[in-house]
């Protein structure tokens, strides 16, 4: 057989052939796209323009788009793969879909059950230790109104405000602009919001007892700071220095000491905001005196086992109008005190003695004492503190009963006795009168202004 023959008997046979192995290819790629589909409840059951439980018709791939065996070779290889572009268009329509309701037999999703957060919310009553120990708490005091002021008994009454400020970086929120930075609670709504924070335990030390309105107010701020401010009205007890009357400045102060927290966990302390929140009022006013600044003083308080808290004392200035006490203290002290200055201006030396009998001056000397012990009691009933302390009257008592004392002395020695002149002679005797005369005079008048002026200074 010539060659001719032979190759156009062969090709038949390879045509054949390879059709045979396209068809075989064919059908297994046709069974692994229906085994996918099988998998696939809602893509197995659609059919052509209809809908299968909520998806949409895709077009089924079976065998029968597999070319004619009559079809050239060429033609059978490029229409092969037609099932495979079928699949995946089928497979990405079924991926941008969304997945079909559950049936009634099939599993129910699985829940979450939410419990206890691994990470606890931080407890807002304890202490904030983030920024460090002891915590510092900047304090403030200012006087709204002075109600009371009683130096005899040692007792004022005043409406204050109270400021306190701290950090607690717990508290920090994102501030929404530039004016508003904080929170703020009054009345209720404070006292209930302070109940759920740390609070720096200040109390009043020398307070005797609270009265009439207290007021709360709460500034939560972005950065974590605190402020509070405790508006209240109270009685207070407080020393009374009246080492110079009348020309003295009392103190009326309010102790604050933290109570059960020592210095190493809180400390009290004032910067210059604070100083210059520490003033009183405007119309703040008292009778009789003169109201002055609000100074602070930072120490400490000791306590059990040598612990040390806390303490900071807002003192408000107040001046004695030097008009007090004029009328009723002061000028029946100098009337007073002339009395036994009289008792020897009134008397005359002779070369025999005197002219005035010592009888009669001495009766004068005595009213004088009794006037001065009359003032005396009736100065010691309305100012018990002037009586039981050194000041400027009990030394011009003083100075009274020492010039009374020496006045009956020399009435009685140089007067009455003639001593000087019966021991040196006449002209002795006159000489001492005379240096007696001013002597005394100038010594206890110099002496009573040096009081008032030491007080004054």
């Amino acid at each position: 057989m010539t060659r001719p023959r032979l190759a156009r008997a062969l090709i038949p046979l390879l045509a054949i052939l390879a059709l045979a192995v396209c068809l075989v290819c064919s059908g297994q790629r046709a069974r692994a796209a229906g085994d996918a589909s099988a998998k696939k409840p809602a893509a197995a059951k659609t059919t052509p323009g209809a809908l299968v439980q909520g998806h949409p018709a895709t077009k089924a791939v079976t065998p029968k788009s597999v070319p004619s065996v009559s079809a050239p070779v060429v033609a059978a290889i490029v229409q092969d793969t037609a099932p495979e572009q079928a699949g995946k268009a089928e497979a990405m329509a079924l991926k941008s879909l969304p997945p079909p309701p559950s049936s009634a037999g099939s599993a129910e999703p699985a829940i979450e059950h939410v419990g206890k957060a691994s990470t606890e919310e931080p407890d807002l009553t304890a202490i904030p230790v983030a920024g460090g120990l002891p915590v510092m708490v900047n304090i403030g005091v200012f006087v709204v109104e002075l109600q009371a002021f009683d130096d005899v008994k040692g007792e004022f009454e005043a409406t204050t405000d109270l400021r306190l400020r701290w950090m607690d970086p717990r508290l920090r929120f994102r501030g929404t602009g530039a004016v508003s930075k904080y929170v703020e609670y009054r009345g209720k709504e404070a006292e209930e919001r302070l109940g759920k924070l740390w609070v720096p335990n200040v109390d009043v030390a020398n307070r005797a007892e609270t009265s009439g309105y207290v007021g709360r107010r709460l500034r939560l701020f972005s950065d974590g700071q605190i402020e509070t401010i405790v508006r209240s009205t109270g009685r207070y007890k407080i020393d009374v220095n009246v080492q110079n009357f009348p020309f003295d400045v009392q103190s009326l102060k309010q102790t604050m000491v933290v109570r059960d927290q020592t210095t190493d966990e809180v400390m009290l302390h004032f910067d210059r905001e604070d100083e210059e929140f520490s003033r009183a009022a405007a119309d703040v006013a008292f009778e009789s005196w003169q109201i002055g600044d609000v100074d602070l003083d930072a120490d400490l308080a000791g306590g059990w086992n040598g612990d040390r808290y806390a303490r900071v004392t807002a003192s408000l200035l107040v001046k004695r109008a030097t008009s007090t006490g004029l009328t009723t203290i002061f000028i029946p002290l100098l009337a007073s005190l002339l009395i036994p200055l009289l008792t020897l201006w009134m008397n005359r030396a002779t070369h025999d003695g005197f002219e005035i009998e010592a009888f009669e001056l001495a009766n004068m000397g005595i009213g004088g004492l009794f006037s001065v012990i009359a003032l005396s009691f009736a100065v010691a009933s309305s100012y018990s503190s002037i009586a039981g302390s050194d000041n400027t009257v009990t030394r011009l008592f003083a100075l009274n009963y020492a010039t009374l004392a020496i006045s009956l002395g020399v009435v009685v020695l140089l007067f009455r006795g003639n001593l000087v002149l019966r021991c040196f002679g006449p002209y002795v005797h006159e000489q001492v009168f005379r240096f007696v005369l001013w002597a005394v005079p100038l010594l206890t008048l110099c002496t009573a202004l040096s009081f008032v002026l030491v007080a004054a200074c």
